[in-house]
């Protein structure tokens, strides 16, 4: 079977492999891979920014989605012909996160998804939602999951406001899923064009953040000075500020990226006499998907696929994920 393999970190280092078709064992799902979706975590790992304990050579990329071709003597949770995608954390279940469960994500430590055929736990797995195809199934599980869980830990319901900063995965899952709980969203991004796109899925109000640099007074403006209910904050420490500033008295910022840098200086007062609350976010729970995969197939919600690379493109499909231009997700078909 075909393997993208990473030999050593770098890009230039994805190196096409012939390995052995593998067999499932007691507890494992043996799965046909159909297709991926890149998260920036993938480009961390492979460039060894952020994950230098990971033994190589390995299969990278943490996404993807097929169907069960085999199934171990102990597995009932799946049979063969079901469709399914992976699960980033594969050993947080349920109920809040534990130190000891990590360790065991997919596409580092743990082999990725970069096989034609892929063993994985049983757990490791979830349902793929019934109407989505296998490129659009292997977009939830950390850009759809994170979304999801920053909405969820908000609270966020009908006639509230939500503020997306940028066009990435997280975001426009953040949009979608924002506007099925009856919310306002405000698109932040330095692209008219993308603001375009955004209101075209539904976004209320979009600010160019580079001819509008003090977005945050745009946004508190928009609602009327009160500021927005909640912040899906995925850039980091150079947006952070602006945040605080752009959200509402108990309102709640959902940090969940650090494109714009990890070492944050920031005055604790609005926290402190907004009341905000401010939650760290990576990924959910198998419940919390679960509950996820219910939502999208009641709803019938569309991923948003920027593009689409062959299984052999995958250098130069992080090249355009790293160049930031995307607008969604961006997909990888293994028939290509």
């Amino acid at each position: 079977m075909r393997s993208i393999q990473l030999t050593a970190f770098g890009l230039d280092h994805l190196k096409l492999a012939d390995l052995p078709t593998p067999r499932p064992k007691p507890t494992e799902v043996l799965v046909r891979m159909e297709a991926a979706s890149l998260n920036y975590r993938d480009y961390l790992l492979i460039s060894g920014n952020l994950y230098r304990g990971v033994n190589l050579p390995i299969a990278p990329i943490s996404d993807g989605a097929g169907t069960v071709v085999e199934v171990g003597e102990a597995v009932t949770r799946f049979k063969p012909g079901d469709r399914v995608t992976t699960f980033y954390k594969s050993r947080w279940l349920g109920g809040a996160m534990r130190p000891e469960w990590e360790g065991a994500d997919i596409g580092g430590p743990a082999e990725g998804v970069m096989r034609e055929f892929a063993n994985f736990d049983a757990y490791s797995l979830a349902p793929a939602p019934s109407h989505m195809t296998a490129l659009q199934a292997a977009t939830l599980p950390i850009a759809a999951l994170t979304a999801w869980q920053v909405l969820e830990q908000a609270r966020v319901t009908t006639g509230q406001t939500v503020l997306v900063l940028g066009t990435g995965g997280v975001s426009i899952f953040a949009l979608q899923l924002a506007k099925l709980r009856g919310a306002k969203v405000i698109l932040l991004s330095s692209s008219d064009e993308k603001i375009a796109q955004g209101k075209a899925l539904g976004a209320d109000i979009g600010i160019n953040y580079r001819t509008t640099p003090q977005w945050s007074r745009a946004v508190r403006e928009a609602t009327g000075g009160g500021g927005v209910n909640a912040v899906i904050e995925t850039v980091g420490a150079s947006t952070f500020a602006q945040s605080l500033e752009a959200v509402s008295m108990h309102g709640f910022v959902g940090v969940v990226g650090f494109l714009g840098g990890g070492d944050l200086q920031a005055s604790l007062l609005p926290i402190i006499l907004k009341r905000v609350h401010v939650q760290g976010i990576s990924v959910a729970s198998l419940e919390q998907h679960e509950r996820m995969v219910a939502a999208l197939e009641a709803t019938r919600l569309q991923p948003v696929l920027d593009s689409v690379y062959g299984f052999e493109q995958l250098q130069a499909a992080m090249g355009h994920l790293t160049s930031g231009k995307h607008f969604g997700k961006i997909g990888i078909d293994f028939s290509r």
